[in-house]
C-alpha cells in the first residue's frame, strides 16, 4: 500500500493525479481477501474510504479540465405532448425547432425531439475517427444515427442499461463518428424526463479516449462528495443490524420498525453513490424502490413514534392522528407506485410534494402537541429528533442539497438511539423492579410456609405438656406463646425486621422451647458491640429455623453432660455474621434420629432459598456454613452454623 502511495507521490506534480478509485480501492481490498461490496465488510469499507480520503490531501492535485474539455453544439427541440410523432415525421421537415434551454423539458408527460446540429464542428469531425456525444442523464432516451446509409437507433437513457460502467457523476455519453450523421450534419435524439431536473442539459463532444477522464477517473473533489454518502450508508448499515438484532432479542415491535426507518434512511439519502447499491437508479423499479423511500422514511418513523411514546395510552389524541397519517400514506405508497410504472409523471411528483408537506403540518403540530403534553422524558428525544430532521429535510427541498437532509438525518438517528437506549434502560429498570417485587411475594410465601410449621410444633410442645398434666408450665407455655404468635403476626406483612426485633423473637422462642424440655438447656445470646441492632435489617425470622435444628437435632438427644446453645452477632465490615454452635450429638452421630444426608429441616431448606433470593449478584451473595465439630476422640462433639448476610451499605 505505502508503495502505491509512493507511486502515486512520483507522478508530474503540475499536473493533477488522476484517481481511478473504484479500481484502486477494489485492488487493495482484494489484496487482503476482502470482497468490496460484501455487505458484512461496509465498515471496513467505510474505514477504507476516510483512509485514503485522508491521503488524497497530502498528494500534489492535477486540474482535468485540460482533459475534460469538450465542445458544445448547438442542439434545438420540439416538443411531442401526444407522444405520437416518429423519426419518419420528423425527418419530413415540416416541424419547427426550437433553440434548447434548461426550461425545455419541463413537461414530464410529453417526450421530446432534440435537434443536435454538427454544421459548424464538419471540419473538427474529420480530425479524428471516433468522437463521444455528451449530455446529462435523461430518463429515457433513443439516439437516431446513419450507418451505411441506414437509419439505426440506440437507446442510451438512465433505465436503459447502458450506463453500467459509468461513473457517479457522469453518464458514458454515445460514441459516433462523422458518417453517422444525418443529412451530413444532424443527429437526433427522442428523449424524455421522468423529474424536473435544474441543471441545462446542452449536448457536447469530444475524443473517445478523452471521455474516459469522465467515466473511469475522479478527481479529489469528487471523491470528497462520495465519501459522506459512504459514510452515512456504512453508519445506518451498522445501527440497522444492530437494532434488528435487538428486536429479534426483545421482541419490541418499535425496534422493528425503527431498524427500517434506518435502512430506508440509507437507501434514499445515500443509494446514487454506493457501487453495490447503482442497480436502483439503472432500473425503473429500483430508482421507484429510492423514490418510495422518502415515504417509507416517514411511514416507520410513524410507526415507531407511536410505539415508543405508547401514545394509545399517554396521548390519544395524537395517536388517532398518527393513525390516520399512517393510512393516508400507504395510500400514497400504492398511489404512487401506479402514477409512475403508468407513465405519470408529473402525478407522482404531485403525490410527493404532497407528501412533504403533509409531513411538514404533522411535524409541527406533533411537535407542539408534544411539548404541551409531555408526560415523560421520552418526548424530549422524538421532539429533539424530529425538529433537526424537519430543518434537514426543508434545507433539501429548497437547495436540492441532499447533504442538508443527510446531516439532519444523521443527528435525528444519533438522538433516536440515545432515546431508545434510554428507554431500554427505564425497562430493565422496570424489570429489576418488577423481579424484586416477585422475589418479596416468594418470600413472604416461604415464610408463611414456615410460620406454621413453627406454629405446629409449638401446640404439639403444649399438647405434651397437658397430656404429662403440667398445668403450670403449659400455662406458662401457652401464655409466652401467645406472645410471641402475636409478635409475629403483627409482622406478617413485613419481609424484614430490625436485628433487634429478631433477637427478641429469638429470646421467646428459646423461653418457649426451654419451658418444653423442662430447662434442660442453657442459651446465651452474644451481640457484637460495633453492631447497630436497631437499624440493620435482616429476613424477618431468618434464624429461628437453624435454632431449632441445633435444639431438636442436636442438645435433645445428647444424654450425658450439660447442653448448651449459643448465639453470636457479629460486624465483619461487607457482612453481618450470626453463629449458632450447640455442643449437641452432632449431624454424623450414630445416635441422632436423622442419619440420612438427604434429610433436611423443612424451616432451613425454606430459609436457605430466602437468602438465595435475597442475593444482589455473584460478588455479594448470601451464605449459609455448617460445620461439624469433634472431640479428641474423633466423636460428633456438635454443631456450628455460621450464616453471612451481604451488608448494602458496603
Amino acid at each position: 500500500m505505502l508503495q502505491m502511495i509512493n507511486k502515486l507521490r512520483s507522478l508530474n506534480n503540475e499536473q493533477i493525479i488522476i484517481l481511478k478509485v473504484y479500481h484502486c480501492f477494489k485492488s487493495i481490498l482484494q489484496m487482503f481477501g476482502v470482497r468490496l461490496y460484501s455487505f458484512k465488510n461496509i465498515v471496513f469499507w467505510t474505514y477504507t474510504f476516510i483512509v485514503f480520503g485522508i491521503q488524497f490531501n497530502t498528494l500534489s492535485a492535477q486540474n482535468l479540465s485540460a482533459d475534460r474539455k469538450t465542445k458544445e453544439v448547438p442542439s434545438y427541440f420540439l416538443k411531442d405532448k401526444a407522444n405520437e410523432l416518429g423519426i419518419e415525421d420528423i425527418l419530413k421537415d415540416e416541424y419547427t425547432f426550437a433553440p434548447f434551454t434548461n426550461k425545455s423539458m419541463d413537461d414530464l408527460n410529453a417526450s421530446y425531439w432534440i435537434r443536435i446540429d454538427f454544421k459548424d464542428e464538419l471540419d473538427t469531425l474529420t480530425t479524428q475517427k471516433i468522437w463521444r456525444l455528451r449530455t446529462a442523464v435523461f430518463s429515457e432516451a433513443t439516439l437516431y444515427y446513419m450507418t451505411e446509409n441506414t437509419l439505426k437507433q440506440k437507446a442510451f437513457g438512465q433505465f436503459d442499461g447502458n450506463e453500467k460502467d459509468s461513473s457517479f457523476f457522469y453518464p458514458n455519453g454515445f460514441p459516433f463518428q462523422k458518417q453517422n450523421l444525418i443529412s451530413g450534419r444532424y443527429l437526433y435524439v427522442k428523449a424524455q424526463m421522468h423529474f424536473k431536473t435544474t441543471y441545462t442539459l446542452p449536448f457536447r463532444y469530444l475524443s473517445n479516449d478523452s471521455n474516459r477522464f469522465y467515466t473511469t477517473y475522479y478527481t479529489v473533489q469528487e471523491v470528497k462528495k462520495i465519501i459522506p454518502s459512504i459514510l452515512y450508508f456504512g453508519a445506518c448499515s451498522i445501527l440497522f443490524l444492530t437494532f434488528i438484532v435487538v428486536y429479534l432479542n426483545i421482541k419490541k415491535t418499535e425496534f422493528l420498525f425503527y431498524s427500517l426507518y434506518v435502512f430506508f434512511s440509507a437507501i434514499y439519502l445515500s443509494a446514487a453513490n454506493i457501487p453495490s447499491l447503482r442497480f436502483l437508479s439503472e432500473s425503473k423499479i429500483g430508482f421507484w424502490t429510492v423514490l418510495v423511500s422518502q415515504i417509507l422514511i416517514n411511514l416507520f418513523y410513524l410507526l415507531f413514534s407511536k410505539l415508543y411514546l405508547n401514545t394509545s395510552k399517554h396521548y390519544p389524541l395524537l395517536n388517532i392522528i398518527i393513525n390516520i397519517v399512517v393510512i393516508i400514506l400507504v395510500l400514497l405508497i400504492l398511489s404512487h407506485g401506479f402514477t409512475y410504472f403508468s407513465g405519470f409523471y408529473i402525478e407522482q411528483g404531485s403525490i410527493l410534494n404532497f407528501q412533504r408537506g403533509l409531513m411538514t403540518l404533522f411535524g409541527l403540530f406533533s411537535m407542539t402537541y408534544l411539548l404541551y403534553k409531555a408526560k415523560d422524558i421520552l418526548v424530549t428525544f422524538i421532539v429533539a429528533g424530529s425538529f433537526i430532521y424537519m430543518i434537514g429535510a426543508l434545507g433539501y427541498l429548497f437547495t436540492f442539497n441532499k447533504y442538508y437532509m443527510m446531516g439532519g438525518s444523521t443527528i435525528e438517528i444519533f438522538i433516536f438511539s440515545l432515546g431508545l437506549a434510554y428507554k431500554i434502560k427505564l425497562g430493565y429498570e422496570d424489570k429489576l423492579t418488577l423481579q424484586k417485587e416477585i422475589s418479596m411475594k416468594e418470600i413472604s410465601i416461604k415464610r408463611a410456609q414456615m410460620n406454621p410449621h413453627f406454629i405446629f410444633n409449638s401446640l404439639n410442645s403444649i399438647q405434651h405438656l397437658i397430656l404429662n398434666n403440667n398445668k403450670v408450665s403449659a400455662l406458662s407455655y401457652l401464655s409466652k406463646f401467645g406472645k410471641l404468635t402475636r409478635n409475629i403476626l403483627e409482622s406478617s406483612h413485613m419481609a424484614t425486621a430490625t436485628l433487634k426485633e429478631e433477637i427478641n423473637l429469638l429470646k421467646s422462642y428459646l423461653e418457649l422451647e426451654a419451658l418444653r424440655f423442662d430447662n434442660s438447656f442453657n442459651y446465651s445470646i452474644t451481640i457484637d458491640d460495633e453492631l447497630d441492632i436497631e437499624s440493620v435489617e435482616i429476613p424477618l425470622m431468618l434464624i429461628q429455623p437453624f435454632v431449632e435444628n441445633s435444639l431438636i437435632h442436636g442438645l435433645i438427644g445428647k444424654k450425658v453432660g450439660k447442653k448448651n446453645i449459643s448465639l453470636r452477632f457479629l460486624n465483619n465490615d461487607d457482612h453481618y455474621i450470626v453463629e449458632i454452635e450447640d455442643n449437641g450429638i452432632g449431624r454424623h452421630s450414630k445416635t441422632t434420629i436423622f442419619r440420612n444426608e438427604e434429610h433436611k429441616s423443612r424451616g432451613m431448606g425454606i430459609t436457605k432459598k430466602r437468602l438465595e433470593m435475597l442475593d444482589i449478584d455473584n460478588k455479594n451473595r448470601n451464605s449459609i456454613e455448617i460445620v461439624d465439630k469433634y472431640d479428641s476422640d474423633n466423636q460428633p462433639s456438635g454443631t456450628k452454623i455460621i450464616i453471612r448476610i451481604h451488608n448494602p451499605l458496603k
